[in-house]
């Protein structure tokens, strides 16, 4: 069976580094819809990172894993590598050694499978001392002490949870603002007895979803309407030096804008692929992650998302 799900024609206009935007997150219920997706959903005490962005910290962009690399060498297939991208301004111009998590995507040990807030868990001195919300860089891009969102409370607001059916092709989308290149896959876990504190990243590298086709989309600037503008590309896809082994990933399109031949207006914009819902999914909750392993910084993003299987 192939049902392909539309989303909703408003798309947001959002600040920052990247992460998925459809099926709606736990950070984005309907109606929240604003220029900064997820800032103020949680519950969270004043900090550093809000003084000095004026911001609350829990925005999409701030849900991700920071100074993490591959723990072997690199695996990556040529065709996927991006050698188009040198990552001019960025740290991954000096990873000679090719340790940055793209060059063997899935194989970077994270600290969260749906995003750790701030991207360093341990502090900015890594014993866990300091406070929530710290500065650890010059431009505050990552902050002290955050928690996996698995291990935050949502309950104040009502979860989006998005239906699928076993065996449909669905469309999935994310977005980019500040472009680290690399690539991404999408992975599935049925929801624990225990809820989502006792999801893993194990659980979900055991059910990685195909890419569907050798054709994606991409939206730049932020256009008003979801069916405006839509960009075919050739997808980038590979199954080959990934993890869990034979998994499909598929690289980031869009050029980053600091690039030779690069522009502002299209270093930036929402990735929309299709999916295959295996058809052997026993009916039940889920919960959707997204992972972006980067080719310019040793970042991985992740979020999460609840997937009801029919």
């Amino acid at each position: 069976m192939y049902l392909y799900f539309l989303f909703l024609p408003l798309i947001p206009a959002i600040m920052g580094h990247g992460n998925m935007m459809r099926p709606r997150t736990w950070w984005n219920p309907v109606g929240w819809d604003d220029v900064h997706v997820g800032c103020g959903v949680l519950d969270l005490p004043p900090t550093e990172f809000e003084e000095k962005h004026n911001k609350k910290p829990d925005c999409m962009n701030f849900w991700f894993s920071n100074n993490i690399k591959i723990p072997g060498n690199a695996t990556l297939p040529d065709h996927v590598s991006q050698p188009e991208v040198t990552c001019i301004g960025q740290a991954g111009h000096n990873d000679k050694d090719h340790k940055f998590p793209w060059w063997s995507p899935g194989t970077t040990p994270i600290f969260g499978s749906c995003g750790t807030l701030g991207g360093i868990p341990a502090g900015c001195n890594g014993d866990y001392t300091g406070k929530f919300g710290d500065c650890c860089t010059d431009h505050c891009d990552s902050f002290a002490l955050g928690k996996n969102a698995e291990e935050y409370d949502w309950s104040g607001h009502e979860v989006p949870v998005t239906t699928w059916i076993a065996g449909s092709v669905v469309e999935v989308q994310w977005y980019v603002s500040a472009n680290h290149a690399g690539g991404y896959s999408y992975r599935l876990c049925k929801l624990p007895h225990g809820g989502i504190g006792d999801l893993t990243e194990e659980c979900f590298q055991e059910n990685q979803l195909d890419f569907v086709g050798d054709k994606q989309w991409v939206i730049y600037n932020q256009p008003a309407q979801w069916d405006s503008e839509r960009e075919e590309v050739t997808a980038k896809r590979t199954s080959e030096g990934t993890y869990p082994p034979g998994s499909m990933w598929t690289a980031n399109p869009i050029y980053p804008h600091m690039e030779e031949g690069g522009s502002r207006e299209r270093g930036h914009g929402h990735i929309v692929d299709l999916v295959q819902v295996p058809s052997t999914l026993e009916h039940g909750e889920y919960v959707l992650s997204f992972r972006w392993d980067s080719k310019c910084s040793p970042q991985v993003w992740t979020s999460c998302a609840n997937i009801e299987i029919i």
